[in-house]
């Protein structure tokens, strides 16, 4: 049988199908249920051809990540540009949907899996990732209308992950948590997070 040949076109869509597919599947089971034997015949092609997009299940993962940044932002941007509510009404909500990933297909990793991940990366592969980690947190506070000067994207960063590390990880493995209490606790570190924020926003628009 001859071998199928591909157009530009097609490995493209076949790529995007990958990362649909993958966000789907990591969303639904955790990261960790993230196989590749499923992944492939759920797309429809073999393990080999995966490999000519990906080099490895762990590069794939991080490039779901990438591909879910750019899902953030576009959702963002929708909630910025709602009509009704205040500013801090929709920056409340666009982190309320987050907090709630699992029920609007966003992929947020557990303490654990996080760990995993990063252990089974090559050192020189997670340095290249930080760099879009950062520039995502830059295109996020300035679709927020927030001065880097202001707030290092960093510590942005570190605010959001501690919010939903806590949220998602708990009781799993921050067992002196209470469980019972976590809705209430997340509900509040929003509603600090866009507190900060607005001081943040008002703070720029006021030079």
């Amino acid at each position: 049988m001859a071998r199928k040949s591909y157009t530009e076109e097609d490995r493209a869509r076949v790529r995007q199908a990958l990362l649909d597919t993958g966000l789907e599947m990591a969303v639904r089971m955790g990261l960790g249920g993230l196989h590749l034997a499923e992944l492939t015949r759920a797309v429809g092609i073999s393990k080999p051809y995966f490999y000519t997009f990906f080099d490895s299940l762990e590069d794939f993962s991080l490039q779901l990540m990438e591909e879910q940044r750019y899902r953030l932002l576009r959702l963002l941007e929708q909630e910025l540009a709602r009509p009704e509510g205040t500013w801090e009404d929709r920056v409340e909500s666009f982190f309320q949907t987050i907090l709630r990933h699992r029920d609007h297909g966003i992929l947020v990793m557990t303490q654990r899996e996080e760990a995993d991940l990063h252990s089974r990366l090559a050192p020189e592969r997670f340095q290249n990732f930080r760099p879009g980690q950062r520039a995502f947190f830059l295109r996020l506070m300035a679709l927020l209308g927030i001065r880097e000067a202001d707030c290092p994207p960093e510590v942005l960063a570190n605010l959001v992950f501690s919010c939903l590390l806590i949220y998602n990880s708990a009781p799993e493995s921050m067992p002196f948590l209470f469980p019972d209490y976590l809705d209430e606790t997340a509900e509040l570190h929003v509603r600090f997070l866009v507190k900060y924020l607005s001081q943040l926003h008002h703070q720029a628009k006021d030079r």
